[in-house]
């Protein structure tokens, strides 16, 4: 009896240690299983905050590019209405805004006769960037793509040789950021370069997109240029080559118009040629034809690129200077007195004074006149003025003449 009592203990302890191991060994399968929920439930979250951020990061792009999508068309539209060169700049200069949100931009017009870049317009540039300034072809980043003709960013010069670098930063312009730089082409030829520095959106499209952006603008640049050329072709004056009376006086008032609503002066110079009537009269009407040729030619020569030049007739010319204040005008219509002065004119030692000379007379829009036919008039008594006074001489009107 006492042996099979024991034996039933025996039994009863081993099944008992048997179910003490099944459970230590359940215990520690349930914390293993719990540890790998629980990394699965950690990856889960982290994958889900990816995917959130990706998400979010989608619809930054795209509100982005809607936005860009959306003002493209209508700043496209007034590039290619624009009437110069240089009125297309300042809406490059604003789909570069839209498309970059940049620290700093800058546009350069090409001459690339000389081989230099003319900066024209930045955002947030240095002072030392002065308008009208010439960069030469080859130097500092902007050279550098106006030579080779290739959009680059800063990876690209960073990949450059060591001579490369070396020449790029000896002759890079004072804290001007060029960290994307692109050819303005057009026609077989370079117009300028768009600039950005400091790009805070698009920066993994930003070379690819600045290149379309400056492809955009060399093409309204050309359309611009070619139907500039075709309109004023029946608004020359065939002698001159400037504009004739009809074309300068429909101009005139566009020019008025946009003077009042920018706010800005519009300047006027009429001249004529001093004693034009004793050159002819001494020379022949054709030697005296070849004069009025000569002049024509010395306006164009002379002017800036958005000023007007018109035969008014016979021997008096008009020279338009939109944005010249008074001053401004007065001496860029001397710097035109001096050329006709210098030229070489021939029978011009025959002329009093020994030499083809002109006089004119400059008035300002609204300060000396409140419409086109009172500036005409006005200017045109400073001219007589300059007439009495001598000759060879450039007038202003008065100052308070209105009053």
């Amino acid at each position: 009896m006492l042996i099979a009592v024991v034996g039933v203990a025996g039994i009863v302890c081993g099944w008992l240690l048997a179910l003490s191991i099944h459970a230590g060994e359940t215990n520690t399968r349930i914390e293993e299983l719990s540890r790998i929920l629980e990394r699965e439930r950690l990856e889960a979250e982290r994958a889900l905050a990816r995917l959130r951020r990706e998400l979010e990061e989608i619809e930054v792009r795209e509100r982005e590019h809607s936005g860009l999508f959306q003002m493209l068309p209508d700043l496209v539209a007034k590039m290619f209405a624009a009437s110069t060169r240089r009125e297309v700049l300042p809406l490059a200069m604003k789909l570069i805004d839209h498309a970059f949100r940049p620290e700093q931009a800058a546009a350069f017009i090409a001459r690339p006769a000389e081989r230099q870049l003319t900066y024209a317009l930045g955002r947030g540039v240095p002072a030392s960037l002065v308008a009208g300034r010439g960069y030469p072809f080859g130097q500092g980043r902007i050279g550098y793509v106006a030579s080779t003709r290739l959009a680059m960013d800063d990876s690209d010069f960073q990949s450059a040789t060591a001579l490369v670098r070396r020449q790029l930063e000896a002759t890079e312009i004072r804290d001007l950021r060029a960290d994307i730089v692109a050819p303005v082409e057009g026609a077989g030829m370079l117009l300028g370069v768009l600039c950005v520095g400091g790009p805070t959106l698009r920066q993994g499209q930003a070379k690819r997109l600045l290149k379309m952006l400056a492809d955009l603008t060399g093409v309204a640049m050309v359309y611009v240029n070619r139907l500039k050329s075709s309109q004023e072709a029946a608004n020359v004056d065939s002698l001159t080559g400037t504009l004739n009376k009809r074309a300068l006086q429909r101009r005139l008032g566009e020019e008025i118009l946009k003077a009042e609503q920018l706010h800005v002066p519009l300047s006027l110079l009429i001249l004529d040629i001093d004693h034009f009537k004793n050159y002819n009269d001494t020379n022949g009407h054709p030697e005296g034809d070849k004069v009025l040729k000569t002049i024509g030619q010395i306006l164009h020569g002379s002017i800036r690129e958005d000023d007007v030049a018109a035969r008014f007739g016979g021997e008096e010319f008009i020279v338009l200077y939109p944005g010249a204040p008074k001053a401004q005008a007065l001496v860029l219509a001397d710097n035109l007195r001096e050329s006709v002065a210098s030229y070489p004119f021939a029978h011009g030692a025959k002329q009093p004074g020994g030499r083809v000379t002109i006089s004119g007379g400059v008035a300002t829009f609204p300060e000396d006149a409140k419409s086109s036919v009172e500036l005409i008039r006005v200017a045109d008594q400073a001219l007589y003025e300059a007439k009495g006074a001598g000759r060879d001489k450039i007038l202003g009107v008065p100052q308070g003449y209105l009053t």
